[in-house]
């Protein structure tokens, strides 16, 4: 009976760890903010994460890419990483309306966040157009998958286990 209770800790521990081993780095602010109706055009965007992006010398692991209601990237500069956040420039020649912000950024976890969201910069608000809503995908899924299969696994065993206690008290 020890050895089952051993078993099915174990297994929980393991559960539990391989669930927690999935959080990702994910927004949590941003300037302008999804859906928002801004007043003038902004000369700088920024996202903040939850956690720290990774930046390596001389390589762009980290990128923002702004484009107007014309279909046009309107951010200039490389972007700056401060810990969790990426901030670019706007120019101030942007066509009003919808403007698409595109983002693929590597927490420091090492895993790629890539997702896009829109937001509405107008001085009269005059054509509507709806944006659309923040889409976040991760380019590497096989660590939820893996973190499954550990658990299905896990739970096996133990099972395994239980049985082999109960065969035995018999």
């Amino acid at each position: 009976m020890r050895t089952l209770i051993k078993a099915v800790f174990i297994g929980i521990l393991a559960f539990n760890a391989s669930a927690h081993a999935n959080a990702h780095v994910e927004i949590v602010n941003s300037f302008p903010e999804q859906y928002a109706n801004v007043n003038p055009i902004p000369t700088q965007l920024w996202i903040e994460f939850s956690g720290n992006l990774q930046t390596l010398e001389g390589e762009a692991v980290n990128s923002i890419e702004v484009i107007d209601s014309t279909g046009i990237a309107v951010n200039y500069q490389d972007p700056v990483i401060s810990g969790g956040r990426i901030t670019t420039k706007i120019s101030g020649q942007s066509a009003p309306g919808v403007f698409t912000v595109i983002y693929r950024v590597v927490g420091d976890d090492g895993h790629v966040i890539e997702g896009e969201y829109t937001f509405n910069a107008s001085p009269d608000y005059a054509e509507v157009q709806t944006p659309t809503p923040i889409n976040t995908t991760e380019q590497s899924s096989s660590t939820s998958a893996s973190g499954i299969l550990i658990g299905v696994i896990v739970l096996l065993l133990c099972a395994g286990l239980f049985m082999r206690v109960k065969n035995r008290s018999k």
